[in-house]
């Protein structure tokens, strides 16, 4: 399968994925931030089992073993939630191992003691399953099942062993800043400190935008959000938010730089949404596990692809930003925020960041 394709939200993304997994001959390479052992990661832990592929290995962030159900492991709900601690002690424990069921278990980017490591996450969701890739932001868990999301389906060769390549390098602690040319674009691997020079593509990708810039994510702030400032009025510029987000400081932000300039910050009203894009003059699409926040920058491993191409390009514009669009509201008509909180908060962990990324890791 050559042609690429968009994959909206789980229920897409299990309908292709789950029969390619099971019917691979030669491997199946899954990597995500987020693996937890409730009804989500129990299915796909049993879909790897049952595959025949010679070669399946799960890569998970250790973030998993710190944050589950979107909580710290340790936080009140682990005594007040039985539940919550059979999901955190279930999921620790297949985490622990090297191998089961034939299937190799790989935990990346260690917290370290005291989790001192915390924020040095490996942010990237990609697979490769015999000769498709998969790209995008969907996390295997069911609070982020529940959330709106976006997948990438392809067979594209150049890119999909330009995934396979990373991921093997990943398993050996090798993290990667460059710039790959595929047949279906740049795929851009990122570093955080390491990735000035890849950041810097991406945002000339964005400056020389004519007539409009639509970016869809749910956590974003400055660099980006200084360059989009910057752009001609002629312009029009958009980010799509969603109304309940899991971080409202950095929402927060958002209004704050938003606020005296030409850039409209609308709400994404019905869920959550985890989808990470960028669209410029209907022509250019960028996508992938980018949020383009300072933390992405700063001290994160991402993967994310620029593509001009026009059927990812249509079905973007017509599955996901349109309907997005339809579904959300100007930020000036949402409950007011309490902005200060922010003007107080990020410029602290912005620091506090920049800090982190001075350290060896």
């Amino acid at each position: 399968m050559h042609d690429p394709s968009l994959l909206v939200n789980s229920p897409e993304f299990v309908a292709a994925v789950a029969p390619a997994i099971l019917q691979a001959r030669r491997r199946v390479l899954f990597q995500v931030m987020t693996f937890e052992l409730d009804s989500v990661g129990r299915h796909f832990w049993d879909l790897l089992a049952r595959s025949p592929a010679e070669e399946k290995i799960l890569c998970v962030d250790a973030f998993s073993t710190a944050k589950i159900s979107d909580d710290l492991v340790f936080s009140p709900r682990w005594v007040l939630d039985p539940d919550f601690r059979q999901e955190v002690g279930d999921t620790r424990r297949l985490l622990r191992q090297t191998e089961r069921e034939g299937v190799r278990i790989v935990v990346t980017n260690p917290m370290g003691s005291l989790w001192r490591k915390f924020p040095f996450r490996n942010h990237k969701k990609m697979m490769v399953v015999d000769d498709q890739a998969f790209l995008g932001g969907i996390n295997l868990s069911e609070h982020n099942f529940r959330w709106h999301d976006l997948m990438m389906r392809t067979g594209c060769p150049t890119l999909v062993d330009a995934l396979a390549e990373d991921f093997y390098d990943t398993m050996r602690g090798v993290n990667s800043s460059r710039i790959v040319p595929t047949s279906l674009g740049n795929l851009y691997f990122l570093d955080g400190r390491r990735s000035r020079a890849q950041y810097e593509e991406l945002f000339a990708t964005i400056e020389i935008a004519q007539k409009s810039v639509d970016v869809i994510t749910p956590y974003v702030s400055d660099p980006l959000l200084e360059r989009l400032a910057q752009l001609p009025a002629s312009v029009r510029v958009r980010v799509i938010n969603p109304a309940r987000n899991n971080k409202a400081i950095l929402q927060q932000e958002l209004f704050r730089s938003a606020a005296g300039s030409n850039l409209e910050v609308l709400l994404y009203q019905p869920e959550m949404c985890h989808v990470k894009a960028v669209l410029i003059d209907e022509t250019q699409l960028i996508l992938g596990s980018c949020n383009f926040d300072f933390v992405a920058y700063d001290l994160q491993q991402e993967v994310v692809l620029c593509t001009d191409n026009a059927t990812l390009v249509e079905q973007f514009r017509d599955r996901v930003l349109a309907p997005m669009i339809a579904e959300s509201v100007p930020a000036q008509s949402a409950p007011a925020r309490l902005y200060h909180r922010a003007g107080f908060v990020v410029p602290l962990s912005r620091w506090y960041v920049s800090m982190l990324s001075r350290l060896p890791r």
